[in-house]
């Protein structure tokens, strides 16, 4: 009887730290995914400034592209 009980506290132990390993590998995942999502909107947010800043060029030059570049870090920000 004592070999079942060993081999029932073994085969625990083994599913107890496969569990921790499995939580392990998902919190890496998670977090790599919220990285990859904060590097999208920093992308996005640059995008939207590179956007404003030649449109403002094209329509009043190099002070309508610092106006333009403002514009687009405040819609990029915001959306």
């Amino acid at each position: 009887m004592s070999y079942g009980l060993i081999g029932l506290r073994q085969q625990m132990e083994g599913e107890a730290m496969q569990g921790l390993s499995d939580l392990a590998g998902q919190q890496r995942q998670a977090k790599m995914q919220e990285e990859q999502m904060e590097q999208a909107e920093k992308q996005q947010t640059m995008s939207a400034v590179g956007t404003g800043a030649g449109i403002g060029m094209m329509a009043g030059g190099p002070v309508g592209a610092a106006i333009g570049a403002g514009i687009g870090l405040l819609a990029g920000e915001l959306f």
